[in-house]
């Protein structure tokens, strides 16, 4: 059975869609891993963002009209060998509605979504959540999916302040509520880098690390946002030195996370945790980063 994995964060704007699609596309083409994407946003960023880059152009079912189904198995599209998605629609603004009429129970309305994950899970390695920026019915549902939550902080003070939120507060909350019926992790805050060189931007990183402790934070960052940005308009491309750049830190992110649930299934957490970067260093290829490939994507475009 695979990990169900959900980037967060409560404010928005901070990359988690992205970073979602990328790591799925990265461990379903490069790490050959089998993997689902769920998309549970009503925007369908995620889902426009994969359609671009596969060129589907249809879907079988929403999101939301499996969740009224009581069945994902209908909403699945194959992208390519490894990838699947689960789009979502506009109808999704009608989940948390749905599951308060069709539940009186707190918990029953919270852990819908997971007995119909868990129906599928054991056909993939992972299955990557894409959720909005808010803490509610719909999002709880995601979270109570989750075996390891990554903290997606961009280096603005309200970011920092959302994670702590985020971490201490909602996850918090939810494991008080509910105990042994949830079981995730927090792997890591994985840092989304603004500007290099702003001083601001780069104490927020430090202040982070003294804050949740080295351990916890992902010692690679998210920094080529021009590239991510023009993706996320037209689809992700393998073409150029600018695109090995940074599908060579979604490779490094990808096996730092695998590490990362590694010691946390072998030891129960992370301590001294350290990663050496295989293909991309600050922001330079290493010599096995440029001579990278991908299958199962090319492919598709």
């Amino acid at each position: 059975m695979g990990y169900v994995i959900v980037n967060a964060q409560q404010k928005g704007g901070v990359g988690k869609t992205t970073d979602t699609v990328m790591e799925a596309v990265v461990a379903s083409s490069f790490y050959n891993k089998k993997v689902l994407v769920i998309d549970t946003d009503l925007q369908g960023n995620a889902t426009q963002f994969l359609a671009k880059t596969f060129q589907v152009l249809t879907f079988n079912q929403s999101f939301m009209s499996c969740i009224e189904d009581g069945s994902l198995e209908k909403g699945i599209v194959s992208l390519s060998d490894n990838l699947d998605l689960i789009g979502s629609d506009y109808d999704t603004r009608k989940f948390g509605d749905f599951l308060d009429n069709k539940f009186s129970s707190i918990s029953d309305r919270t852990f819908y979504l997971s007995k119909l994950v868990n129906k599928i899970k054991d056909r993939y390695d992972y299955i990557f959540i894409d959720v909005p920026p808010s803490t509610d019915i719909k999002v709880d549902n995601a979270m109570v999916c989750a075996d390891y939550i990554i903290v997606i902080q961009e280096t603005q003070q309200f970011a920092f302040d959302g994670s702590k939120r985020l971490v201490l507060t909602y996850l918090q909350t939810l494991a008080d509520d509910f105990g042994d019926k949830v079981h995730f992790q927090v792997a890591g805050i994985l840092p989304v880098l603004l500007q290099a060189k702003r001083p601001l931007h780069q104490r927020i990183v430090k202040e982070t690390i003294e804050y949740f402790g080295k351990d916890n934070v992902f010692n690679n960052i998210v920094n080529n946002h021009a590239r991510l940005e023009w993706y996320a308009a037209q689809g992700i491309q393998f073409e150029d030195y600018h695109d090995k750049r940074v599908w060579g830190l979604f490779a490094d992110i990808f096996s730092e996370l695998e590490l990362r649930i590694k010691s946390f299934e072998n030891t129960g957490d992370i301590e001294n945790f350290t990663y050496a970067h295989q293909f991309i260093t600050g922001n330079k290829l290493t010599s096995k980063g440029k001579v990278m490939t991908v299958s199962g994507f090319d492919q598709a475009k």
